[in-house]
């Protein structure tokens, strides 16, 4: 295994050793993406899609609203649905950069890995929460491998990426982490309705959320679709849309395109007090202090 992680190591540094900057980041691949920090990271609120995160060295921690994972060098993180958390690096250096892969996980493929099965089938008692770790084997860290090597050539991009891409799925489904991609690919039950349900909120974050609206459309009671958002992603979908307008708030004030108030608007706040005190507490500082500084001319 170490064997196996120094030769990913290797083949994911020559690609990143072209990218100047830091940290360092390269998108070799649409669903594919390399990762580098020389030292440990402040706290980064953002949103997670449905990925699985390989650290081949260092370490990084995830939180959300009531979890925190650490992830140390040889783990894996899967995320199955949309989710806002914070992350940092936690284990860095010059010497020896943090250092990650992230594959883009595809609902079809974990659909079609289950049609006819061809992985453990779901359970009812299956952990359904968005985020797990585990422990990364020699099968899916060559898989990784193989998906960098794959692109080393245009035409062995087209064929072969594709598979070990497909035998990456098929590894995290049967693994111990792989219970809520289970029920998500299968596209039912409650992993499935809380997807159909995140979909309806980040369709316009500026609406106001109505769980019994939300609940109709995809086909569940408001206590029930309470119970299982819960259980999925550990928030309401009132505060998960909370958590959500923040984040794009924070994103459209840092870009300079928006003025606090007009950021705080356009995600649906009606007061920009009422923003800037939730921003404050969710970020550890105003919007203001957030905006670029406008560079003389």
């Amino acid at each position: 295994m170490p064997d196996a992680l120094s030769s990913l190591s290797d083949a994911a540094c020559r690609r990143l050793d072209v990218v100047a900057g830091e940290p360092r980041s390269l998108r070799p691949h649409d669903e594919l993406l390399l990762l580098s920090h020389r030292q440990p990271s402040d706290h980064l609120a953002q949103v997670y899609d449905p990925v699985v995160c390989l650290v081949v060295r260092g370490a990084k921690e995830t939180a959300t609203t009531d979890r925190r994972y650490p992830v140390g060098e040889g783990q894996f993180l899967v995320v199955t649905h949309d989710m806002p958390v914070v992350a940092r690096i936690t284990r860095a250096s010059p010497e020896r950069p943090y250092l990650a892969l992230i594959l883009s996980l595809d609902r079809d493929t974990l659909a079609d890995l289950q049609r006819p099965p061809r992985v453990r089938a779901a359970a009812e008692d299956d952990d359904l929460y968005a985020l797990s770790v585990g422990d990364a084997g020699p099968e899916l860290v060559d898989a990784f491998l193989r998906c960098l090597r794959a692109l080393d050539d245009p035409e062995d991009a087209d064929v072969l990426f594709p598979l070990a891409a497909r035998e990456i799925h098929y590894r995290v489904l049967n693994s111990r982490q792989g219970q809520a991609l289970r029920h998500l690919g299968l596209g039912r039950g409650p992993a499935g309705t809380v997807s159909r349900a995140i979909g309806l909120i980040r369709q316009d974050l500026a609406a106001k959320v109505s769980v019994p609206t939300i609940a109709r459309h995809v086909g569940l009671s408001p206590s029930a679709l309470h119970h299982h958002f819960k259980a999925v992603t550990g928030t309401t979908p009132v505060q998960f849309q909370k958590q959500l307008r923040l984040l794009e708030a924070r994103r459209l004030v840092q870009s300079g395109t928006h003025s606090v108030t007009d950021a705080a608007y356009s995600v649906g706040y009606a007061s920009p007090t009422q923003f800037s005190r939730e921003y404050r507490r969710a970020f550890g500082r105003p919007p203001s202090e957030d905006r670029p500084v406008p560079t003389p001319a």
